[in-house]
């Protein structure tokens, strides 16, 4: 298994751009390769090796989401704005987009978020996702539409 150790982190460090990181979740991925050697065979130790290390990078990626959204509410809390209305109004929609995009099917939000809030080019997601690139954005073009059906119902909604 220690065979494919420097393909996974090359694979690693090239979608996450940082060494340390990429070693720890390297490490990671052995460490629970090995621990699922024990109690199954393994057919193909290559491909389980990737699929742990993408599941670690998601992992990893939803807890720097959670970081992400405490920050935000913290922020929220130590704002000491003029204009309280207009900083609520914001904080409202910003606050209603985050919840249209827990609420998107789970691979559309993966898609959608690494691409459009993480930065990351179509094809670094395809990677990632281990899907193609078509696929990465029909996945991103319906999420971006269920949002902004979503928001045109909301905003309907308010005008009644």
């Amino acid at each position: 298994m220690t065979i494919y150790y420097n393909e996974i982190f090359q694979f690693v460090k090239k979608n996450v751009l940082d060494r340390e990181v990429a070693q720890d979740i390297t490490q990671e991925t052995f460490t629970r390769a090995i621990k699922s050697a024990d109690r199954n065979v393994i057919e193909n130790e290559r491909a389980l090796l990737y699929r742990i290390a993408k599941n670690v990078m998601f992992d990893l990626y939803k807890e720097k989401y959670k970081v992400d959204k405490i920050s935000f509410e913290e922020d929220y809390h130590i704002d000491e704005s003029d204009n309280i209305e207009v900083t609520m109004i914001e904080d409202e929609q910003t606050a209603f987009l985050l919840k249209e995009v827990e609420n998107l099917p789970t691979k559309r939000r993966q898609a959608f978020t690494l691409h459009i809030i993480d930065g990351y080019s179509r094809e670094e997601v395809a990677k990632m996702m281990n899907i193609t690139i078509n696929a990465v954005e029909k996945h991103i073009s319906r999420a971006s539409n269920q949002i902004k059906e979503n928001l045109g119902k909301k905003e309907s909604d308010n005008d009644k």
